[in-house]
């Protein structure tokens, strides 16, 4: 009788833990998905794999350029309570840094979606030149004064690798009217916490 409920045990949790499994299955999107569908979807829950990317001159645009703006007297400052080395890079500096590039769906729900690759700073690696050891929120904080948080539990394990400060999209400079000369790529996420124009990265 015992091995009998033992055996029924490990069935049960075998059954949930495929039901959990497919769950989390993301539906993948056929090359031809109209946009009028994509854009009532959650980011999190397709995979855009098979989307052809859009050109960057049919990528949608929000907010407004800061004017008379000078590359030379920007600076990315990172800092917050949580940050053991407060940071002030140069756009020159942030181009030395690893980079990765992936392609990822944008998705402003009810408006537009945009399929591009982005190529930018990872997350992970300018919170290990802040040397933050843990934290329990990051805020992005734009020149326009545009701002998005995220929680660690967001943030938790491998996910904070779905963020990164993008410098270029499509293997081209980041337009002005695209977040030049920094924007947030959060993967997963809602455009609109895409943040454009970064000027601050604030852990708390």
């Amino acid at each position: 009788m015992k091995q009998y409920l033992t055996a029924l045990v490990v069935f049960g949790v075998s059954v949930l833990l495929s039901v959990a499994g497919l769950a989390k299955e993301r539906v993948k999107l056929s090359p031809d998905t109209p946009k009028s569908q994509i854009i009532h979807m959650n980011p999190a829950e397709v995979d855009a794999s098979l989307l052809p990317l859009d050109p960057i001159d049919n990528l949608n645009t929000t907010g407004v350029p800061p004017k008379d703006f000078d590359l030379s007297k920007w600076y990315l400052e990172v800092k917050g309570g949580r940050v053991g080395k407060e940071l002030r890079l140069s756009y020159e500096e942030l181009q030395k840094l690893p980079m990765v590039k992936k392609k990822v769906l944008l998705i402003c729900p009810g408006f537009f979606a945009d399929y591009a690759e982005w190529e930018g700073v990872p997350l992970r690696e300018i919170l290990k030149l802040a040397e933050v050891k843990d934290y329990r929120k990051i805020l992005f904080v734009g020149l326009d004064n545009y701002r998005a948080q995220f929680s660690q539990d967001e943030l938790e394990g491998e996910r904070i690798d779905l963020l990164f400060l993008a410098l270029r999209v499509n293997g081209e400079m980041l337009p002005r009217e695209h977040g030049f000369p920094v924007r947030l790529v959060a993967e997963d996420f809602y455009g609109g916490r895409w943040v454009k124009w970064i000027r601050e990265v604030v852990v708390e």
